[in-house]
Protein backbone atom coordinates (compact mmCIF):
# COMPACT_ATOMS: atom_id res chain seq x y z
CA UNK A 1 0.00 0.00 0.00
CA UNK A 2 2.90 2.36 0.69
CA UNK A 3 4.25 1.70 -2.79
CA UNK A 4 0.82 2.52 -4.21
CA UNK A 5 0.91 5.92 -2.49
CA UNK A 6 4.23 6.59 -4.20
CA UNK A 7 2.69 5.43 -7.48
CA UNK A 8 -0.19 7.89 -7.12
CA UNK A 9 2.13 10.75 -6.11
CA UNK A 10 4.38 10.05 -9.08
CA UNK A 11 1.39 9.96 -11.42
CA UNK A 12 0.07 13.23 -10.06
CA UNK A 13 3.46 14.95 -10.32
CA UNK A 14 3.94 13.66 -13.87
CA UNK A 15 0.66 15.34 -14.81
CA UNK A 16 1.74 18.80 -13.59
CA UNK A 17 1.83 20.36 -17.08
CA UNK A 18 -1.73 19.16 -17.61
CA UNK A 19 -4.66 21.26 -16.41
CA UNK A 20 -8.29 20.70 -15.50
CA UNK A 21 -10.10 17.58 -16.70
CA UNK A 22 -7.02 16.23 -18.46
CA UNK A 23 -5.14 16.05 -15.16
CA UNK A 24 -8.11 14.37 -13.45
CA UNK A 25 -8.31 11.87 -16.34
CA UNK A 26 -4.62 11.09 -15.89
CA UNK A 27 -5.18 10.50 -12.18
CA UNK A 28 -8.21 8.28 -12.86
CA UNK A 29 -6.14 6.15 -15.25
CA UNK A 30 -3.48 5.75 -12.55
CA UNK A 31 -6.10 4.70 -10.00
CA UNK A 32 -7.51 2.13 -12.44
CA UNK A 33 -4.04 0.70 -13.15
CA UNK A 34 -3.36 0.54 -9.42
CA UNK A 35 -6.58 -1.39 -8.82
CA UNK A 36 -5.68 -3.81 -11.61
CA UNK A 37 -2.14 -4.30 -10.28
CA UNK A 38 -3.30 -4.92 -6.70
CA UNK A 39 -6.14 -7.20 -7.84
CA UNK A 40 -3.92 -9.29 -10.07
CA UNK A 41 -1.27 -9.47 -7.33
CA UNK A 42 -3.89 -10.74 -4.91
CA UNK A 43 -5.01 -13.34 -7.48
CA UNK A 44 -1.41 -14.53 -7.89
CA UNK A 45 -1.07 -14.79 -4.12
CA UNK A 46 -4.31 -16.74 -3.76
CA UNK A 47 -3.32 -19.12 -6.55
CA UNK A 48 0.13 -19.90 -5.09
CA UNK A 49 -0.86 -19.75 -1.41
CA UNK A 50 -2.21 -23.30 -1.45
CA UNK A 51 1.12 -24.61 -2.73
CA UNK A 52 3.45 -22.53 -0.55
CA UNK A 53 2.47 -19.44 1.39
CA UNK A 54 5.98 -17.97 1.30
CA UNK A 55 6.28 -18.54 -2.45
CA UNK A 56 2.85 -16.98 -2.93
CA UNK A 57 3.89 -13.86 -1.03
CA UNK A 58 7.18 -13.53 -2.92
CA UNK A 59 5.52 -13.99 -6.32
CA UNK A 60 2.78 -11.53 -5.37
CA UNK A 61 5.31 -8.87 -4.41
CA UNK A 62 7.36 -9.47 -7.55
CA UNK A 63 4.22 -9.32 -9.69
CA UNK A 64 3.10 -6.00 -8.20
CA UNK A 65 6.60 -4.48 -8.37
CA UNK A 66 6.89 -5.50 -12.03
CA UNK A 67 3.43 -4.14 -12.85
CA UNK A 68 4.16 -0.81 -11.19
CA UNK A 69 7.55 -0.55 -12.87
CA UNK A 70 6.06 -1.43 -16.27
CA UNK A 71 3.30 1.13 -15.77
CA UNK A 72 5.63 4.08 -16.35
CA UNK A 73 7.92 2.59 -19.01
Amino acid sequence: MVYSIFWMAEGWSAAQPLIGPTKVNHLAQDVWCLILALGSGYAVYQFWRHRSERLGLVLCLLWIAAAMTWHRL
